[in-house]
């Protein structure tokens, strides 16, 4: 909040230091070789690249040698001891994306991230031609004069080369284009990373999709004023719990989506508990329903967003409280749906499936699965 006295009248006005709603209104730069002065000395360290919003350091980048066969290690290890408390850490304070670079390969991550969880990335769709254009797209004498004035001129001559003779893009291009556009790295930031338990998490290339394609089936209502859901398919480890909570976020962010509710639901109390706690580290504020009645209750109610529930609270819902939520802005999310919406029989998976659907007829289900089943009488998609 910044405070302004204007003819006399003091008033205070928010300030918005980055404007995520249209990068275009952003300022952006890039340095190379900035220093920065060590903890407690006038020595410096400095940073190969140091992306700016708005003057904000906000992306930090190692390159290296592509002749060197330990390259991305080295960068890595680099951005590590950069921020230890002997070098540099008060710039990690505003970092939100690291990348270590090299030509033939790169890699990412966020500040605080071991060495061991550092990620490369990968396009859903080829991006090689607009890649291409970018690396290709001549630099104006005003550019060149800026970039290469002060520099041994066999630099200017290696480019100029370039210039002339046109390249392929490599997996360095690749790299920053995916993660440094401007659009790009704002939606990264804004949505796509987490603080978990105090660490902070960027989203992996699997989670930024999957969550990018919800969404976008979301958005789309059909003639009877309902969304269609569908199924997840990850693997073990892959991060599912924070791919909820992203989406979760995703779909409060969403405009349009008057009372909207999130409801997330397992077949296990542990797991239950596991997720309840995933989106409290995660800075959400879930409500656990205790029992049927309490989830009646929290179903019904207009003060709580998201909710955590195992499956079987939905028979006291409706057998017991005859609860009904016709609101099209509901979203379920089942965890394990493999094993948890099917099968048949009074107290089976299935009948309480068949619950949860008339206590929220026009909800939208997605599930997420490690195995989906395609049988006759277990068909997770169905």
């Amino acid at each position: 909040s910044l405070q302004q006295s204007i003819d006399g009248d003091v008033k205070s006005f928010p300030l918005h230091y980055i404007d995520w709603k249209d990068w275009k209104n952003n300022v952006f730069h890039v340095t190379e070789e900035f220093s920065v002065e060590r903890t407690g000395s006038h020595e410096t360290c400095r940073p190969d690249l140091i992306l700016f919003v708005n003057g904000i350091p906000l992306g930090v980048i190692e390159c290296k040698r592509p002749d060197n066969k330990d390259a991305i290690n080295e960068s890595i290890s680099q951005q590590l001891r950069n921020q230890g408390t002997e070098h540099i850490p008060k710039l990690f304070l505003f970092a939100q994306l690291l990348m270590a670079i090299s030509t033939t390969e790169a890699k990412y991550a966020t500040v605080g991230t071991a060495a061991k969880f550092w990620a490369i990335w990968k396009e859903q769709e080829d991006s090689d031609k607009e890649v291409r254009a970018l690396i290709n797209q001549p630099l104006t004498p005003e550019q060149k004069q800026r970039l290469f004035s002060g520099r041994f001129s066999y630099v200017r001559n290696y480019f100029d080369k370039i210039e002339a003779d046109g390249r392929q893009p490599t997996e360095q291009d690749r790299a920053l284009y995916s993660l440094c556009r401007p659009e790009r790295l704002l939606e990264l930031m804004f949505r796509y990373t987490v603080f978990d338990a105090g660490e902070r998490k960027i989203a992996r290339y699997q989670q930024f999709f999957c969550v990018r394609k919800i969404l976008g089936r979301i958005r789309s209502v059909q003639k009877d004023g309902s969304r269609q859901g569908g199924v997840v398919w990850h693997t073990q480890g892959s991060g599912k719990s924070l791919t909820m909570v992203m989406l979760a976020e995703g779909i409060a962010l969403e405009n349009g989506l008057d009372n909207f509710k999130i409801i997330l639901v397992t077949d296990r109390v542990d797991l239950d508990d596991q997720i309840y706690k995933t989106f409290s580290h995660c800075g959400a504020e879930p409500v656990q329903a205790k029992t049927g009645k309490d989830l009646a209750k929290l179903i019904a109610g207009h003060k709580e967003q998201i909710i955590t529930t195992v499956i079987d609270k939905f028979d006291a819902a409706v057998s017991k409280a005859g609860v009904k939520d016709e609101n099209p802005n509901i979203f379920v999310l089942v965890d394990e749906a493999h094993r948890s919406q099917s099968g048949k029989g009074p107290s089976s998976h299935g009948e309480m499936h068949a619950k949860m659907r008339k206590t929220l007829p026009n909800a939208c289900f997605i599930g997420f699965t490690g195995t989906p089943l395609e049988k006759a009488d277990r068909n997770t998609p169905a």
